[in-house]
C-alpha cells in the first residue's frame, strides 16, 4: 500500500516542487504563454483526445456531469452557511468554498489512481468546473455574468465537438487522435508546474483565516462527495475520482478573481497557499481514501 501511495503522489509533489524551486531561483518561466497555451490548447485537445479514446459510455460521463454540478451546489450551500454564521462576505470567499483546484491537481491524481478512465472521468468533471468558474465566479465576484468570458472558453467547444463525436459515432480521423493526443499530454505536467510557480509568487497575509477557510474548502467538499457518493451509489473509479476532486484545495483562478474585482485578494492568495499545503501534506489520506472508495 505504501508504496502503491508513493507511486501516484510522488510525481505530482516532485513537479510542483520543481515549478516552485525553478522559479525561487529565478530562473526563467514565461508563465502567461505557457499558461495560455495550457488552457487554449492543451486543455481542448486533452479533453477532445481522451474522452473520444477511453472507453467509458456517455452514461458514466453524465454520471460525472451531474455530479460535478451537485458537489459544487452543495459546497456552495455549506460555505455560505459557514461564511454567513461567521459574518464573512460571500463576494470574497464564497468561491473558495465551491471550486477546489479540480484542473492542477485533480486531474494528474485522477489519472495517476485510475489511469485512462480515471482521467476521463476526471475531465467530464473539471469541465463542469471550469464553465462554472467562468461563469458563477464572475457573477459573485463581481455581482453580474461576463457574457464575453464565458463564451470565449475553449473548454466549452471542445466538450460540444467531443459530445457530437461520441453521439454521432463518427470515427475520428487517425490524425486528428494523434495530434490532439500529443498537445493534450502537454497539460498535466504543465499545470502541475504552474501550480509550483503560483505557490513561489503567492503570500499569506492572514495565516488564522487562510487555515479557516483552508478547512472550509476541505470540508464542504469532503461533505457534499460523501453525501453524493452514498445518495447515487456510486462505485469505483467513479467514486474515487468524485471524491479526490471535491477535496482538491482552493483554486488559484479564485485569486485572479479577487484581484480584477478588489475583493481582498491577500487574504484570497493566502487561502490558496494554505490550502494547497495542506492538501500536499495531506495527499496520501486523500489518495488512500480514493482507492478505499473505488474498492
Amino acid at each position: 500500500m505504501v508504496l502503491s501511495l508513493l507511486a501516484v503522489t510522488a510525481p505530482v509533489l516532485v513537479i510542483i516542487a520543481l515549478g516552485y524551486i525553478w522559479t525561487r531561483f529565478e530562473m526563467p518561466f514565461d508563465n502567461a504563454t505557457i499558461g495560455s497555451l495550457v488552457l487554449r490548447v492543451g486543455t481542448p485537445c486533452l479533453i477532445f483526445s481522451t474522452l473520444t479514446q477511453a472507453e467509458i459510455a456517455l452514461g458514466e460521463m453524465g454520471v460525472m456531469v451531474a455530479s460535478a454540478v451537485l458537489v459544487i451546489a452543495a459546497s456552495a450551500a455549506l460555505g455560505a452557511l459557514v461564511l454567513v454564521l461567521s459574518g464573512l462576505p460571500l463576494h470574497t470567499y464564497l468561491l473558495v468554498a465551491m471550486h477546489g483546484n479540480s484542473g492542477n491537481m485533480g486531474l494528474p491524481l485522477a489519472a495517476m489512481i485510475f489511469g485512462v478512465d480515471g482521467l476521463a472521468l476526471g475531465i467530464a468533471y473539471f469541465t463542469v468546473v471550469a464553465i462554472s468558474q467562468n461563469t458563477l465566479g464572475h457573477v459573485i465576484s463581481a455581482g453580474r455574468l461576463d457574457l464575453r468570458s464565458f463564451l470565449g472558453q475553449p473548454v466549452l467547444y471542445a466538450s460540444v465537438v467531443t459530445v457530437v463525436v461520441l453521439v454521432s459515432g463518427f470515427a475520428v480521423p487517425q490524425w486528428i487522435a494523434r495530434t490532439t493526443e500529443l498537445l493534450g499530454g502537454m497539460v498535466i505536467p504543465a499545470m502541475l508546474l504552474l501550480l509550483g510557480v503560483a505557490l513561489s509568487h503567492l503570500k499569506v497575509a492572514d495565516l488564522r483565516l487562510a487555515a479557516a477557510m483552508s478547512l472550509m474548502r476541505f470540508g464542504a467538499g469532503a461533505i457534499a462527495a460523501i453525501a453524493l457518493i452514498l445518495a447515487l451509489g456510486l462505485r469505483g473509479p467513479e467514486a474515487g475520482v468524485v471524491w479526490v476532486m471535491a477535496t482538491m484545495p482552493a483554486a488559484v483562478v479564485n485569486v485572479i478573481f479577487a484581484e480584477r474585482y478588489g475583493r481582498d485578494p491577500e487574504r484570497v492568495a493566502g487561502t490558496i497557499v494554505v490550502s494547497t499545503v495542506g492538501t500536499l501534506a495531506g495527499l496520501p489520506l486523500i489518495v488512500w481514501a480514493a482507492m478505499r472508495l473505488a474498492a
